[in-house]
């Protein structure tokens, strides 16, 4: 059985209604589920640190770039009750995506510091969306040390990042590419090693990829990051990269097209055929 899971990063404060909608309006309107890795305070002076010369996170608009304080998710009241409509039915998942999102904010080994930062952050979420069930991590930058995950595990998190954090826990799946596991009953791993739609890319590229692993059997892990369709932050979407989109999802709405499922729902189906 061919599945999607749709995953988009860097939802916060700054996101507005309408750039979701411009991208998954689509999905949701088919009533199928989006899981949105939410930032609960996300800071304005988020740097790359991976990228020469050290920019500003691309999903920061150029107003608050080096801005010197956190924009707590709570400070957008239409967009919490915008998303909490659709946790509410069921078209998305919230997931925790760090808690300020800096670059290193979750490879510390400080274990009582990222049992703060999880609880916070886990308990501003419920408070912004009190339809949501947070059950799922997804780490800022896919950049996790092996005591973060151990936190998580031990607080049942599900967990989706890179396959490249899970070789220092060997006790763990060790799965790459586009997969899930599971860390115990009721509790799934999963990874995703590519973005399959990015700036970085062409359009064109970005839609071969995708359609090349909508081909596979199995898991696909859809990871995007909203802002990305609207890079450098324009008003309205770029229309290349929207053409290349919308006919991805062409695909995968058709009749016969693969099973839409949020991570909350596919280790419940994986738990329940045990």
């Amino acid at each position: 059985m061919r599945t999607i899971i749709f995953r988009d990063d860097d939802t916060s404060y700054f996101t507005t209604p309408g750039r979701l909608e411009a991208v998954y309006g689509r999905v949701w309107e088919a009533g199928l589920p989006v899981c949105l890795a939410v930032i609960p305070e996300v800071f304005g002076d988020t740097r790359v640190y991976w990228t020469d010369g050290n920019p500003h996170d691309p999903g920061i608009p150029p107003a608050y770039r080096g801005t010197e304080r956190s924009y707590s998710i709570l400070e957008n009241a239409e967009l919490c009750a915008f998303l909490n409509e659709k946790a509410a039915a069921g078209l998305a998942e919230i997931c925790l995506h760090g808690y300020t999102h800096t670059f290193y904010e979750f490879i510390t080994h400080d274990r009582p510091l990222i049992r703060k930062k999880l609880a916070e952050g886990a308990a501003l979420l419920e408070r912004a969306f009190p339809a949501a069930s947070i059950k799922t991590f997804v780490p800022p930058y896919d950049r996790i040390s092996p005591a973060a995950l151990r936190e998580l595990i031990e607080r049942g998190f599900h967990i989706s990042t890179m396959s490249l954090n899970l070789a220092p826990l060997p006790d763990l799946p060790q799965i790459a590419g586009f997969a899930a596991g599971e860390i115990r009953r009721g509790q799934a791993l999963y990874v995703c090693d590519d973005y399959l739609f990015t700036y970085k890319r062409l359009p064109a590229e970005s839609l071969v990829l995708a359609r090349a692993a909508l081909a596979r059997a199995g898991l696909t892990i859809v990871s995007n990051h909203y802002w990305m369709f609207f890079h450098p932050w324009r008003d309205t979407p770029n229309a290349a990269d929207m053409m290349a989109w919308n006919a991805f999802l062409d695909e995968v709405l058709a009749a016969e097209g693969p099973a839409v499922m949020s991570f909350s729902g596919y280790a419940g189906r994986a738990s329940a055929s045990e």
